[in-house]
């Protein structure tokens, strides 16, 4: 992984068409940018190449400048290492990763999108083997007949499995607990 410290859009839009990076990281210790709100050829290489924008200060109003540029992943400056490396994998699997603001109250939306719990922070229970084993089949998209066939247990002990770990997530779907299975590195990408 090669590091480029880029102040200018225009030497970004130059290095990431040159270049064709797997992923680009934008890292900013202000607001997003306002000018970069008007670029086309920026929103062009987002919509191209997964981007994850850290800043240091997150509002609705960041976060949907962002989406507008195609910028898949916005995360405040304070995140973990872990969490950095999994919301990176996860937006170059196609994922929009964001984490809740501190001050939000759970349960709270941002932009109308309902927030995960934070995963990475929140103290849960810990998942059995089999339950991540489950959890790792639902998130290849298998359903609970396939998980039941591959395991060779029934389909209630499946059902059983999947609400345990969607109470212990405290996800209320089964994308939501594989969102959560990512973000805590229960469920590689």
């Amino acid at each position: 992984m090669d590091l480029l410290h880029v102040a200018l859009p225009s030497t970004l839009l130059f290095r990431a068409q040159s270049d064709n990076p797997d992923a680009i990281v934008i890292v900013t210790e202000e607001s997003f940018p306002a000018t970069w709100g008007d670029d086309s050829s920026l929103e062009e290489v987002f919509s191209d190449t997964p981007t994850v924008l850290l800043a240091g200060t997150l509002s609705a109003a960041i976060t949907r400048s962002a989406l507008r540029l195609k910028i898949r992943s916005v995360l405040p400056l304070a995140v973990t290492t872990h969490q950095l490396v999994a919301a990176i994998a996860a937006t170059v699997a196609g994922f929009a990763v964001t984490l809740p603001r501190p001050s939000s109250p759970a349960g709270d939306e941002i932009d109308g999108i309902p927030k995960l719990g934070n995963p990475a922070l929140s103290p849960a229970e810990h998942l059995t083997a089999r339950e991540v084993e489950v959890l790792r089949l639902v998130a290849l998209g298998r359903g609970n007949k396939e998980v039941a066939a591959q395991l060779n247990v029934s389909e209630h002990t499946v059902k059983f499995h999947v609400s345990s770990v969607l109470a212990k997530l405290g996800a209320r779907s089964r994308t939501e607990a594989v969102a959560i299975g990512i973000l805590r590195g229960l469920v590689a990408i």
